[in-house]
């Protein structure tokens, strides 16, 4: 079932966050004190919007990003979302994805960051997300 996010789901969703991110294919070091205070930042922005799915008390996967003004239209950045590493295959992320869509009536614009190849891209662009054509993401050391 999936639910509107609230301060209450933040610790389960950073314990499931460290543990997705951990993982192949993303093996990164995040500490759970970390992650909680990212998802925490990220909840508390003016705009975010976040759904959580649950299913027999368990969280198996959250959605968390922001609507933003520009140029008199609201769109979404989807900052983070994960779904549970043993649950993932089942159509669960885009479950999510639905979900969100449904909690941000008249947004249409949506963007957000990943890694350009593998399955996240795969993922985003099966639900109809689709690589940028003429923005780019710039990083300084």
């Amino acid at each position: 079932m999936t639910a509107l996010m609230t301060e209450e789901h933040l610790d389960d969703c950073a314990a499931l966050f460290v543990d997705v991110f951990s993982a192949p294919p993303w093996e990164e070091p995040w500490e759970l004190a970390d992650a909680r205070k990212r998802l925490g930042d990220l909840f508390g922005v003016p705009g975010a919007r976040g759904v959580c799915l649950v299913e027999d008390g368990r969280l198996l996967g959250f959605a968390l990003g922001q609507v933003e003004r520009s140029l008199g239209a609201d769109h979404f950045r989807l900052s983070e979302m994960c779904v549970r590493t043993s649950e993932q295959r089942r159509g669960l992320g885009s479950t999510l994805l639905r979900a969100l869509a449904d909690a941000l009536p008249g947004v249409e614009n949506w963007y957000l960051q990943t890694l350009r190849d593998g399955d996240a891209a795969a993922f985003y662009e099966k639900n109809g997300f689709r690589p940028a054509r003429r923005m780019a993401v710039y990083v300084r050391p």
